[in-house]
């Protein structure tokens, strides 16, 4: 009977630790469905909203891209309207002489000449009703009406009501241009153009979002732009347009300008343009939600040998779930972050800023970089006070950001010291002509930096004639303007690119040249010299 409670006991004993195991099973089990179910689920639930919002804030930068870029578009034209002869002269009244049309139309080509020069245009010209046409309109455009109607064909999207223009984009099959129409009088309109793939500049994304889709959309829903080339001139696909179907708006109704979405398989955001046109933004979910897909088979692994284990990865792997977005996010925020002072970006967002545009920048484009210092600022500190001294960064801010568009970057780079930046594209025909369109370029670059530094300073007179009377408070400048030679061969002597310190370090040596003779003035650098006028 000894025996037999020995061997009971031993039975019981075994069936205990065949209880335990399963119990320890089941509590692996248990963790790890409670981990991969809840924790997971609810982290991949975080990954993809934070994926939404930066797919959002994105999309919407893109938008603010887009209408800066239309807007161009749309203002240059407007230059001729300076004069009555270039918006009222019609090339189909028969009562004007030969001799007269023949100096009204020398006259509009010499200013569409001029006018045209700020953009990279394509097609930049006057189109009257008997389809005659002044200005550039390129063969690409021409071929698309070979009996004529041309006129008829683009005067119909001059539908805006109100400033007698209009957009559109596919006419006659071609897809690779966008135009934009403008009515000059009833028998003429300006038909102006740029090629689709100048919007590259204006579609960037996040590196954290590679496989991201990015489409310009027209109000017919037929895609003008793409990230995919193969969409240029198709309808959206059907996925997608079957999510945004019904936003159009009726005669009562407000459209939603901005909208996100989250199908079986794409996150989705659709922001509107102020010409109707939408961006629409795209990521296929499973590549954001990747890395979570994998953590859940990792742990499931890990969890089945040891519970440990498997709650100290998996408590460390989740934690570091939130990071990689956490972090994404907060350096997208800094990144886009003014200066709280001046209103103006701060020096890093600036000097990035500049970095990233001089890595992208193509051969024979021009650009300018001006620095500012304010000359006997400390005396304003020291004689008026901190208060009054942040006063002045302040209406400084605010004076340069009314002096420049919105095209040009504005940066605070030190206490008293501001910097403004911008770039010039320079369009020509072939090889061989590329030096004379920079040195033309430049020569129009240089007078309009000049004329613009001007009213710059004076505008500075004028805001701070208080400050001059009582602290001599006055600005100096340094201006660097890309030469021609760096421009054609887009690298120096040296075989290295211009960077922002490159750049920095000239036109910080023409203020430096502005100091030493007097301050209160400018210098535009000049390579190659040591002494540089003033």
């Amino acid at each position: 009977m000894g025996i037999k409670r020995q061997d009971g006991s031993g039975r019981q004993f075994k069936r205990f630790q065949i209880e335990l195991l399963v119990a320890f099973a089941a509590i692996i089990m248990i963790i790890t469905f409670f981990l991969d179910y809840v924790i997971l689920d609810r982290s991949g639930r975080a990954m993809q909203q934070n994926a939404s919002n930066l797919i959002a804030a994105n999309s919407r930068q893109i938008e603010l891209n887009i209408n800066s870029y239309l807007e161009r578009m749309k203002t240059i034209p407007t230059l001729l309207f300076s004069d009555e002869t270039y918006y009222l002269y019609d090339a189909t009244d028969e009562s004007i002489d030969s001799y007269d049309k023949v100096k009204n139309e020398e006259s509009i080509l010499n200013r569409i000449v001029d006018i045209g020069l700020m953009e990279n245009y394509s097609d930049f010209g006057i189109v009257y009703s008997n389809d005659h046409t002044v200005g550039w309109i390129s063969h690409g455009t021409m071929d698309l009406f070979p009996e004529g109607g041309e006129y008829e064909a683009f005067s119909a999207y001059a539908v805006n009501p109100k400033t007698d223009d209009g957009w559109c984009f596919g006419i006659g099959g071609k897809t690779d241009c966008i135009y934009y129409i403008k009515r000059l009088n009833p028998n003429a309109i300006l038909v102006s153009s740029t090629y689709t793939r100048e919007l590259s500049s204006v579609f960037v994304h996040p590196e954290q979002l590679q496989e991201m889709t990015i489409r310009l959309v027209n109000d017919e829903d037929v895609v003008m732009y793409s990230s995919d080339t193969g969409e240029i001139g198709k309808t959206l696909p059907e996925n997608i347009l079957s999510v945004f179907r019904g936003e159009k708006p009726g005669a009562d109704e407000k459209r939603r300008l901005s909208s996100s979405a989250v199908t079986d398989d794409l996150i989705l955001n659709s922001n509107e343009c102020e010409n109707g046109w939408r961006v629409i933004c795209s990521v296929p979910l499973d590549s954001i939600l990747r890395e979570n897909h994998d953590l859940r088979t990792f742990i499931f692994r890990v969890s089945i040998v040891m519970a440990v284990i498997f709650v100290l990865v998996g408590v460390f792997l989740i934690r570091n779930l939130s990071r990689p977005m956490d972090s994404m996010v907060t350096s997208l925020h800094e990144k886009a972050e003014m200066d709280r002072l001046s209103g103006v970006m701060n020096k890093t967002a600036f000097q990035e800023t500049i970095e990233s545009r001089l890595t992208e920048k193509k051969k024979g484009d021009l650009s300018v970089f001006v620095i500012m210092d304010m000359d006997n600022f400390k005396l304003i500190n020291d004689r008026l006070g901190h208060a009054y001294g942040d006063q002045v960064i302040i209406r400084v801010g605010e004076l340069l950001r009314k002096s420049y568009d919105q095209d040009t970057l504005i940066g605070r780079i030190g206490g008293d010291e501001f910097a403004v930046y911008t770039e010039c594209a320079v369009s020509f025909e072939k090889e061989g002509s590329m030096a004379e369109a920079v040195s033309r370029a430049r020569k129009i670059v240089m007078q309009t930096v000049t004329e613009q530094m001007d009213k710059v300073m004076s505008a500075f007179t004028s805001e701070f004639k208080r400050e001059h009377e009582k602290c001599e408070l006055s600005v100096s400048s340094g201006i660097y303007v890309t030469s021609e030679e760096t421009a054609v061969r887009t690298e120096n002597k040296d075989g290295v690119k211009e960077d922002f310190q490159s750049i920095y370090k000239k036109a910080d040596y023409a203020l430096y040249i502005s100091k030493r003779a007097g301050k209160s003035q400018y210098t535009v650098y000049e390579e190659g010299k040591e002494d540089m006028h003033v």
